[in-house]
């Protein structure tokens, strides 16, 4: 008897009928476990599974996202664009009072997951719902020409605020007080989005942030990083040292330089001082300190996974950065497993039914639907690379489990065990979806049978086209790699209508083609060149 194939109820009384016992539920889902008694995902086929994951997730987004609530101009708004969280119950949503709202964590991941999700599987409405939230961020989100960081992204403000002027009302940090992280990380979102789109305004936002970093940069050390972790934009003043969350600053400035805007040399100096700081400090000593946007932490020795996670996420698509990078990623992975799947908070398990799953932070080490995809992306895609199949094994069953934090419509469960724990629109949404796409790039068997996606690009695609025995796509910048699965054998790969050779590897432009059986293949892009892509 298959459990993923069944409704939990139909499940339940067909075991019943059958004289046996029922399987155990997590979280409204029948648990579906494998021969060995390890979790299997609770949707079936299992090809599928994580497709459904991601179309269910977007759904709930297009279809049933509930409404912030009143006075108006803000009740015409949704929920997410004022909140952080809402709480499940009795398997729904209850709004009630909201924490805060975590802007820089929830611009860059939403966009992240839109993004990936288009060029997957060609639905552009969900760029546009994730255009409408940038283009507000933007007009309502930034800082006063006069400031010290003038015209620099506010990361954090109160629940329910129309205008983003910092997270005050819990007296944890003061007005205009901002992680300069996160910000990068808006400023980044901000270039992708003018890539996307060619809007002019995006670029002009970008480029302000990016300024901001390449005034404010210095000499990273053991007590100051490279940039300080927390400001006061209005005056200028420093509220906390030390952080490790750059690589999105850092790929902001990088993308700048290539395409030669903005203050290049300045971004240059920029670039080389956060390389060697995050080589020289957290990879070294492992305080990979964030406090995410709504935590004071003040500290050189505190970990985040977070910052762990997108340091290995970065080295997988650039592993030039570090010429440790094969020593450094399953380091990390470890790192990952030993203070946040081994390390446990309030009794909670460090595993269930063979998956790891993940905790969040020093301070708050709870169990994580997006944190455990995280992990699972990090293996998946080393798995790639190294062979090992044991971290292919652990990537599975970690992914496995955040499927059971969805229900049958699309509502997240985000840390279903943990007890009083909100469900953040950022976390889950949009941070934790987009990993699966890494997931895909890693182990394409993952992805649906019969079908053609491009599965994972670092790079942003502007304009995709699906046909049964054609893909179509155009890369937003002249360099890159895509990776994807057919229901076909290409005969011929293209750009801007110049064939490309077929290769072993991808260490100079071309592609690969992996046999996945029953007529399916795994194919690997390499381009050295703009222009339109045509696999056919």
């Amino acid at each position: 008897m298959t459990a993923a194939r069944l409704t939990t109820l139909a499940l339940v009384s067909a075991f019943a009928a059958a004289g046996q016992p029922p399987p155990a539920v997590f979280n409204t889902h029948a648990v579906a476990l494998d021969s060995e008694g390890k979790l299997l995902p609770w949707h079936g086929p299992a090809e599928n599974a994580y497709d459904h994951f991601l179309r269910l997730r977007w759904e709930f987004i297009k279809t049933k996202a509930p409404m912030s609530p009143g006075p108006p101009p803000r009740s015409s708004y949704p929920h997410y664009y004022f909140y952080c969280e809402y709480k499940n119950k009795n398997g729904g949503i209850e709004l009630g009072e909201s924490f805060m709202n975590d802007v820089g964590e929830k611009i860059p991941n939403w966009f992240e997951s839109a993004r990936l999700y288009y060029a997957y599987s060609g639905d552009a409405s969900v760029m546009t719902i994730v255009k409408n939230l940038v283009d507000y961020t933007l007009e309502h989100g930034t800082s006063d020409a006069a400031f010290a960081w003038p015209r620099f992204p506010y990361t954090t403000t109160n629940a329910g605020d129309m205008e983003f002027r910092g997270f005050t009302s819990a007296k944890r940090f003061v007005l205009h007080e901002v992680q300069v992280d996160h910000a990068g990380d808006i400023g980044r979102t901000y270039y992708r989005m003018y890539l996307y789109t060619g809007e002019s305004k995006y670029l002009t936002a970008a480029i302000h942030v990016a300024d901001q970093l390449a005034r404010h940069v210095r000499v990273g050390t053991a007590e100051k990083s490279v940039w300080p972790y927390r400001v006061v934009m209005d005056s200028g003043k420093v509220t906390a040292e030390f952080g490790a969350n750059w690589m999105g600053s850092y790929e902001l400035l990088d993308s700048l330089v290539k395409a030669n805007r903005g203050n290049v040399p300045a971004y240059r100096d920029a670039i080389a001082k956060a390389r060697r700081f995050i080589l020289d400090q957290p990879m070294k000593t492992g305080y990979w300190t964030d406090g995410h946007s709504d935590s004071p932490v003040n500290s050189h020795t505190y970990r985040s996974n977070l910052s762990a996670s997108n340091a290995v996420l970065h080295l997988l698509d650039d592993p030039e950065f570090d010429p440790n990078w094969k020593s450094d990623i399953p380091k990390l992975i470890q790192w990952t497993e030993d203070y946040f799947v081994f390390r446990t908070s309030d009794g909670e398990p460090a595993t269930q039914w063979g998956a790891n799953i993940v905790g969040e932070q020093d301070d708050f080490n709870y169990k994580m639907d997006y944190q455990t995809a995280r992990y699972a992306a990090a293996c998946a895609r080393w798995y790639a690379i190294s062979g090992d199949e044991t971290y292919k094994e652990k990537a599975y069953r970690s992914l496995n489990w955040v499927t059971y934090c969805n229900n049958d419509e699309g509502l997240a469960f985000e840390s279903p065990v943990s007890k009083n724990i909100g469900s953040w629109w950022s976390d889950s949404y949009g941070e934790g979806p987009r990993m699966f796409y890494h997931a895909f790039a890693g182990v394409p068997e993952w992805a649906p049978r019969g079908e053609n996606h491009i599965l994972y690009s670092k790079g942003v695609i502007k304009r995709v086209s699906y046909a049964a025995q054609r893909v179509e796509y155009l890369p937003a910048e002249p360099g890159g790699t895509e990776y994807l699965r057919l229901s076909f054998a290409p005969a011929k790969v293209a750009v801007r209508r110049v064939a490309l050779s077929r290769r072993s590897d991808l260490s100079s432009e071309g592609y690969t083609v992996r046999d996945l059986g029953g007529g399916d293949y795994a194919v690997n892009i390499r381009r050295q060149r703009p222009g339109s892509v045509v696999v056919q």
